[in-house]
């Protein structure tokens, strides 16, 4: 995991990403990644368009 403090209108934010591929088969987002938390960023491979499709899908 990856985690960086970022500060907008004075509020501080913690932002993580976690490669979560291939960890859960029964869940696009795992419970773990799913608590106390404001938002995803989807991330996709600009080199693999099957990566892009399936943001497509989840978006």
């Amino acid at each position: 995991a990856f985690t960086k403090f970022t500060r907008l209108n004075s509020t501080e934010y913690e932002v993580k990403l976690v490669d979560t591929a291939g960890q859960d088969e029964y869940s696009i987002f795992p419970l773990q990644y799913s608590m106390d938390f404001h938002g995803y960023v989807l991330v996709y491979s600009i080199t693999s368009t099957k990566s892009f499709q399936i943001v497509q899908i989840i978006y």
